[in-house]
């Protein structure tokens, strides 16, 4: 074989490799991040609605149990 071809071939499988890592940090593939950490369940009884927020991380339940409540961070809601 020809040490050019070789090298070529060499040459483009190194340029692959490096896009597919590029590609890799481009859509970061490397870390989930806080994605689903916080769960919201609510149950209905006798025409009223109970929210909860989960902390799926720490297993921490808290309840929104006034509307001004609802758009605070979950660190903020006080635990009833």
């Amino acid at each position: 074989m020809d040490a050019n071809y070789l090298t070529g071939r060499f040459g483009y499988f190194l340029l692959g490799i490096l896009a597919c890592i590029g590609i890799l940090f481009l859509t970061g593939a490397g870390n989930g991040g806080q994605v689903g950490r916080y769960q919201v369940s609510t149950c209905l009884k006798r025409d009223w609605v109970y929210v909860y927020v989960i902390d799926t991380t720490t297993g921490a339940v808290k309840f929104v149990y006034d509307e001004k409540d609802e758009n605070k961070p979950f660190e903020e809601i006080k635990k009833k």
